[in-house]
């Protein structure tokens, strides 16, 4: 018993010496995430995502060690009577940025796709939704795509192929960071 009170008597003041220097560990994971709207052409889809204003990101971008987990949600819509896919791309930050499917594939690292989008009718458009959970099967590059993320700012690009007209109606990046403070 007298050992035990030593051992605690020891780690209490360990802890008041830390306290007493203002020394504070803190870290944890957070989560980002960033209602994405594109700049549509026919087929061809660009944005510049800047992270930095999104307010969970600026509360932790000096502490950010990690980016621990991406995924997205979407849903997109295929206004032909065609069958087409959909892979996205991304890359450091251009200007200008790349403004065609060609470029985008010789020049950026593509990290989403291929998903198959269903011919619509020509009085409805086809819908198709990719939950958060089910984007992971579609990932790729994952690396490169972390790394791109971490600074806080890229390039993102769709592409779809196969098919005529379509659009992109919502996209959702959801991100874990994890932090120390």
């Amino acid at each position: 018993m007298y050992k035990s009170k030593g051992f605690l008597l020891i780690v209490g003041l360990a802890c008041l010496a830390l306290l007493a220097v203002g020394c504070k560990i803190i870290s944890g994971s957070f989560l980002v995430v960033e209602n994405l709207e594109f700049t549509t052409h026919t087929g061809f889809y660009s944005l510049a995502v800047d992270l930095t204003d999104n307010d969970v990101w600026e509360d932790h971008a000096d502490e950010i060690d990690d980016i621990e987990v991406i995924g997205f949600e979407l849903w997109i819509t295929n206004q032909s009577t065609t069958a087409w896919t959909y892979s996205a791309y991304i890359d450091e930050p251009t200007s200008p940025m790349w403004d065609n499917a060609g470029e985008v594939e010789a020049n950026a690292t593509r990290f989403f796709g291929e998903l198959s989008v269903p011919a619509g009718t020509p009085s409805a458009g086809s819908s198709k939704f990719v939950s958060y959970a089910s984007s992971f099967k579609y990932l790729s590059n994952i690396s490169t795509l972390k790394n791109l993320v971490k600074k806080g700012a890229f390039d993102l690009y769709g592409i779809s192929t196969g098919g005529g007209s379509g659009r992109i109606d919502s996209l959702k990046l959801i991100i874990t960071v994890a932090a120390t403070d």
